[in-house]
């Protein structure tokens, strides 16, 4: 009985023990289980995976099971399987991204692609920053051929992480597909380069290489990947490819019967293989390859081509076109070398439809000379031909050479002028037509070169025309059209003049001549000329022919009204002139003197063509006019930089010496307020030399030399009285300049001219008062500086010229008077401070003018002169000792003004007498 309570109780002592045992085992076995199924991708680990299914295992534990069983189903080669794990698994982890991605990727394998899609968006909304999420639907989207969508996916996965291999390549498979095989090389490298380096990105490479021409490097990528992949069928293909074309056929054949051999139901293999037999003439071999290859593969377009090509080979054009043509008339071309393939062949089809070629030499002369003149006629070039070589005498073959010339392009019909003078050298009709030719060459640039050619082939033809009115006139004609071109107007005139006497009734020379002498600044010749065209009869309407040279005349020599009546009438006739009547309108505008309306004008203009020069150059000239400077200059600048210097551009925007002189005369008036001294003077004095007779160009560079010290002054604002000498402005001017360059009585008679003006300059009295008192006319000079201060009673200017003139008058107390009036009014101004110390000086105030002396000092700009005075004051009074202080602090200051330096001797010199008195024995 003890024996049983003992055993019981070691039993009871035991039992916790072997339960404890047997857990701990259990959950050994289960953590054994799990690493199994989680780990092992064979039939083990699947066993594992369904041991843990069939128990209860919790949702994480299940959820985990559902894809460890998912990839080992996938390794095993059961997608089919694979995809109900990775299902079971999302109802457990609906948020799981990697999930989604992994059953895309069997959905993709088993040909579900919209299922793919759907898992693969799935993906990126759960994990957007994952660029293999947005690969792996960047991918799918390739192969359903939407590559704007590949590569938005593509590029967004780039975004997030710079550096992704995997998309770098399927960038460049996308740039293959799409034909852009440089871009297809560059990205796959940089994928190779992020490590990612598959027998895709070999074969991607080298096909891309194949269609950018680039043999050599096909067959040593292929050649490379071989060693890597070496069971990569494709890349033999396509080094076969590469071989054929450098013409390497046995290479090539070897390597084609490597991929029959490994892949006997590829269309392609068959395909290539044929291609390669046909370039070594097996047309038989070819042929049963071709037809293997489109049996396997009907959507081909390599094979189809292969057999059109042997077809062709064999004499058989109509089965090789009818290939061709059902090939050229597909729409389920998708990739680049496909849309290409399927082009070339349409252009084969549009090759063997052509109709058969025309022997050129069997046409009779009639007709060669009908092709020839045909613009569009395919044998035109070979008609020309024919007839220059069949020409009987050299005048003939002159004649054809300008009309073969005709026929070529714009840039390339020189040639044939040239030979066309060689070959008959006397024959004037050849040499006028080199000279129009060279005209015809002129760009509108600054390079005249055309014309230079021209001239001569036209003053040849003048010279030589003889008894021949007709050559002469059309010679005459076009050196006077080279003279305008170059700039030579009166030169053009001349010419012209001598066409209209010797066909007084022809409107084109008037219209020209009239072109010309606007050219030459003679707008009133021209309106005359203009006018006569007129009253000439024509029996052909002219348009705007002249028209605008008409507006431009009226507007220059002052008939602005009939200007607006000529442009209203283009209206009315509704003629197409809109380019220039509104440019010409705010012209009309400008002359008138409404800046306003011409502002508004020129840009409705320029809002219609920012080219019309017509319109910036009133637009900039409104600009000068109204004070806006710098867009004045940059108009005015456009313009004369652009158009100015170009003779035919400048003509057609009616670009007149007159007005061009105005531009750069007010280019120079904006350059002035903008202080660009030096260009300002070169912007008159071209406006000077463009319009010798116009007083205003003269004026302002007076201006300019004024502001300058510079006395050239003088000989400009006598230019400027010389051309209008009753100009009121200029007579201002002219006294301001004289007077700066000390001659007082020039200066008192033209500001007494001036001044007779109906509203002179509000200065002009206070200038004659000035010269007045340089020429010692006190009382007038009184009178004057007065008047100024009716007008503006608070000119302290007036107030100190009046004193100083009755200072000259000998009244002091009076000169004085008016000083502290002065003073008031300005109280600071050192001039004033000294002139009434001065005054009380003279005036015996010593104590006054030692104060007033000492207000003075205090200015920087008196400091010198005041404290020199105070010593001499103070020395007149027997305070040496202060004297030599006021003299030292005299010495101690800057010279400021030319005057300073004499000031500072003088004070130096006080010092020293002063020093020398003191120390003389008493």
């Amino acid at each position: 009985m003890a024996c049983l309570l003992s055993r019981m109780a070691f039993l009871v002592l035991l039992l916790p023990m072997l339960a404890m045992l047997g857990s701990q085992t259990a959950q050994a076995q289960k953590a054994e289980t799990v690493a199994l199924c989680k780990d092992d991708r064979t039939e083990k680990g699947l066993a594992a995976c369904n041991a843990i299914l069939k128990g209860r295992p919790d949702r994480k534990v299940k959820a985990m099971a559902h894809v460890a069983r998912g990839h080992t189903q996938l390794a095993l080669g059961r997608p089919a399987e694979a995809e109900k794990d990775y299902s079971e698994a999302l109802a457990l982890a609906p948020n799981f991204a990697a999930l989604y991605r992994d059953r895309g990727r069997v959905r993709f394998t088993l040909g579900n692609r919209d299922g793919a899609m759907a898992d693969f968006t799935a993906a990126i909304e759960n994990d957007p920053f994952d660029p293999d999420n947005h690969a792996n639907r960047g991918y799918l989207r390739l192969m359903q051929y939407d590559f704007a969508g590949a590569g938005e996916d593509l590029r967004k996965g780039l975004f997030w992480q710079k550096q992704h291999p995997r998309s770098d390549y399927l960038l460049g498979l996308l740039a293959y597909a799409t034909g852009r095989y440089t871009d297809a090389v560059a990205h796959i490298d940089k994928g190779r380069e992020g490590g990612f380096r598959t027998s895709e990105t070999f074969i991607t490479r080298a096909r891309s290489l194949y269609y950018l021409g680039l043999f050599e490097a096909v067959a040593k990528e292929a050649t490379e990947g071989l060693v890597a992949f070496p069971k990569q069928v494709d890349l033999i293909e396509i080094r076969a490819r590469a071989r054929l074309a450098r013409r390497e056929w046995p290479e090539a054949l070897a390597d084609a019967e490597v991929v029959a051999e490994a892949q006997p139901r590829s269309g392609r293999a068959h395909a290539t293989r044929g291609a390669v037999k046909f370039a070594m003439k097996d047309v038989a071999a070819a042929t049963v390859d071709a037809d293997k290859a489109i049996e396997l593969d009907p959507g081909l377009f390599d094979a189809h081509e292969l057999k059109a090509d042997i077809l062709l080979a064999s004499g058989d054009q109509p089965g090789a076109r009818a290939i061709l043509a059902r090939s050229a008339a597909r729409t389920d071309a998708k990739m680049a070398y496909d849309i290409a393939s399927r082009e070339r062949h349409a252009a084969r089809v549009a090759a063997f439809d052509k109709p058969k070629p025309i022997v050129v030499a069997d046409l009779d002369e009639a007709e060669l000379k009908k092709r020839c003149a045909t613009r569009d006629d395919p044998l035109r070039m070979q008609s020309c031909d024919r007839l220059v070589e069949t020409a009987a005498t050299p005048q003939d073959k002159a004649d054809r050479l300008i009309q073969r010339a005709n026929a070529r392009p714009f840039d390339s019909r020189m040639g044939d002028f040239d030979l066309a003078v060689a070959a008959a050298p006397d024959y004037l009709p050849a040499t006028l037509a080199r000279a129009y030719a060279h005209l015809a060459d002129y760009r509108y640039g600054k390079d005249l070169t055309p014309f230079d050619r021209a001239w001569a082939d036209a003053d040849s033809a003048v010279r030589r025309s003889g008894a021949d009115k007709e050559i002469w006139a059309r010679a005459m004609l076009a050196r006077a059209s080279v003279s305008q071109g170059r700039g030579n107007y009166e030169a053009a005139v001349a010419d012209l003049t001598e066409l209209v006497a010797s066909d007084p009734t022809a409107r084109f020379y008037r219209a020209d001549r009239a072109s010309a002498l606007l050219m030459a600044g003679k707008p009133a010749q021209a309106l005359e000329d203009l006018r006569e065209k007129a009253r000439l009869p024509t029996d052909v309407p002219e348009g705007l022919q002249g028209e605008d040279d008409l507006v431009v005349a009226l507007i220059e020599t002052g008939g602005l009204d009939e200007a607006v009546t000529v442009l209203d009438d283009w209206r009315t006739r509704r003629l197409p002139g809109a380019y220039a009547e509104q440019a010409l309108r705010a012209r009309v505008a400008l002359a008138r003197g409404d800046a306003a309306t011409a502002r508004e004008l020129a840009a409705a203009a320029l809002a219609d063509n920012r080219f019309n020069a017509g319109a910036q150059a009133v637009r900039g000239l409104v600009a000068a006019r109204l004070g806006d400077a710098l867009d004045a200059e940059t108009d005015l600048s456009k313009v004369i930089d652009d158009i100015a210097p170009i003779p035919f551009r400048a003509r057609t925007s009616g670009m007149t010496p007159g007005h061009v002189a105005d531009l750069f005369l007010w280019r120079g008036i904006a350059r002035v307020q903008l202080n660009r001294v030096n260009a300002a003077r070169g912007d008159l004095a071209e406006a000077i030399r463009r319009a010798p007779d116009r007083a205003r160009a003269y004026a302002e560079r007076a201006a300019l030399n004024l502001r300058s010290d510079n006395p050239a002054a003088l000989t400009d604002i006598a230019m400027a009285l010389r051309i209008e000498p009753d100009e009121p402005r200029w007579q201002a001017l002219a006294a301001r300049i004289n007077l700066a360059t000390g001659d007082a009585a020039a200066a008192e008679r033209f500001a007494t001219a001036a001044l007779a003006a109906p509203s002179p300059e509000a200065d002009l009295a206070l200038l004659r008062a000035k010269a007045r008192l340089g020429l010692g006319r006190f009382p007038e000079a009184v009178e004057d500086a007065t008047a100024r201060l009716a007008a503006a009673p608070n000119d302290a200017e007036a107030l100190l010229l009046r004193s100083d003139a009755r200072l000259g008058q000998g009244d002091a107390t009076a000169a004085l008077a008016d000083i502290e009036t002065a003073i008031a009014v300005k109280a600071g101004d050192p001039r004033l401070l000294l002139a009434r110390a001065e005054l009380k000086a003279k005036l015996g105030d010593v104590p006054g003018a030692i104060g007033a002396f000492e207000a003075a000092a205090a200015r920087p700009e008196a400091s010198l002169q005041a404290n020199k005075r105070l010593g001499d004051l103070y020395a007149g009074i027997a305070s040496d000792q202060l004297a030599l202080g006021y003299y030292a602090k005299a010495l101690e200051q800057p010279a400021r003004a030319p005057s300073d330096e004499a000031t500072r001797d003088a004070a130096r010199a006080a010092r020293d007498a002063l020093i020398r008195r003191m120390a003389a024995p008493k």
